[in-house]
């Protein structure tokens, strides 16, 4: 495809849920034009195929169904933490009242003091807040005087109102300390190890959500995919830890080109996208451009600096899966790879109706070669 030639996409092509093969692709009449397949011109010849990568990925990683009582638990939870805090701490306070009740009618002949860790587990893990827990912690602590005090004498009755207390409040202790483990290690499972980015199961699950919003309040959403030139022969002749800082550089790079809202990650070897929410052609095309265009700057290896090539896809609506749009902007990469690499490829993709499919839209395009 020449240089300066249009590019004509359509949706239509991409409404398979599987990901279609860049070089099966009738990606519009630019994207059929140049067959873009592994081995082409200009490609490197060490990447694989990002499609059969994302369905090993999703097979293998996090999207299996998980076991009927873990699917039940989890469910739960999510329920329990979508109640407000004081409905909480009102269940709780209830919960302590009626086992409260039922100690003191049944006497000391029948121990429930285990009964009371329900409630306080309830409303401190549901609510996150060791305060609420402390609260019901205390109003346990009030029906262990009552329920104790009539079967024993006040001192006794203290005594193991205050015992149970101090067990409580280890138990309290415990459950937070296991709350920020399951935060860091939950935050860790979406980062990737040696850049800090996301990864692709954090990657997956923001595209997902955003695709959500993007179709439901009619917003644009924008995606760019991103690959290092020749990133398998640096390593060959530098060695792999100029490997990975130059992996390190990309992200960083990126990380501080993107905005707030958007999400870098790292999606493979050397591959990284940028997910931009609520963005249309006309922010995200000069964003990637000053990505690409200080990327040799900051990756200076050897005695030239490392590019990138990157295609980016936007959309008007967004498509119907993570697997399109990231296959859609994967395909746009080769095409910047075949022209020449160091270069960015845009497209607007628009929706199709629901009879029929709508023409694509011409987008003039004017690769920027690095000076």
């Amino acid at each position: 495809m020449p240089p300066g030639a249009p590019v004509l996409v359509s949706r239509r092509v991409f409404r398979k849920r599987g990901v279609p093969k860049p070089a099966a692709s009738a990606f519009g009449n630019g994207l059929a034009a140049t067959n873009i397949k592994f081995g082409a011109a200009g490609a490197d010849s060490e990447r694989h195929a990002t499609p059969q990568l994302f369905r090993a990925a999703q097979a293998s990683a996090g999207h299996t169904p998980p076991d009927p009582p873990v699917a039940l638990l989890s469910a739960f939870c999510k329920r329990l933490a979508g109640l407000p805090r004081p409905v909480l701490l009102l269940i709780g306070l209830g919960l302590v009242v009626a086992i409260g009740g039922l100690d003191y009618v049944t006497g000391p002949h029948v121990a429930l003091s285990i009964f009371y860790l329900l409630p306080v587990m309830l409303v401190a893990w549901g609510t996150e807040s060791t305060g609420y827990g402390a609260a019901v912690v205390a109003a346990t602590f009030l029906a262990a005087v009552i329920s104790d005090y009539h079967y024993s004498s006040p001192a006794v009755a203290l005594w193991n109102a205050v015992v149970r207390l101090a067990v409580f409040g280890i138990v309290l202790y415990l459950m937070r300390e296991v709350r920020d483990l399951v935060a860091r290690l939950e935050e860790q499972a979406g980062l990737d190890e040696l850049t800090g980015v996301a990864n692709l199961r954090a990657f997956r699950d923001v595209a997902a959500r955003e695709i959500e919003r993007s179709r439901r309040f009619q917003h644009g959403l924008s995606l760019a995919y991103i690959d290092i030139d020749d990133f398998k022969g640096t390593n060959d002749r530098l060695g792999h830890d100029a490997g990975d800082r130059t992996l390190i550089a990309l992200a960083t790079l990126a990380l501080a080109t993107a905005r707030s809202v958007d999400t870098v990650a790292r999606i493979g070897g050397d591959e990284f996208v940028i997910v931009m929410p609520e963005t249309g052609a006309d922010a995200a095309l000069p964003l990637v451009t000053r990505l690409r265009e200080a990327f040799p700057r900051v990756s200076t290896i050897g005695d030239a600096g490392t590019t990138c090539s990157i295609g980016l896809a936007s959309y008007g609506r967004a498509p119907d899966s993570v697997e399109e749009m990231l296959a859609a902007a994967d395909a746009l990469m080769y095409q910047a790879k075949a022209a020449g690499k160091d270069r960015v490829r845009h497209a607007l993709l628009l929706a199709d109706s629901s009879r029929g499919s709508a023409p694509g839209r011409l987008l003039p395009f004017s690769p920027q070669p690095r000076a």
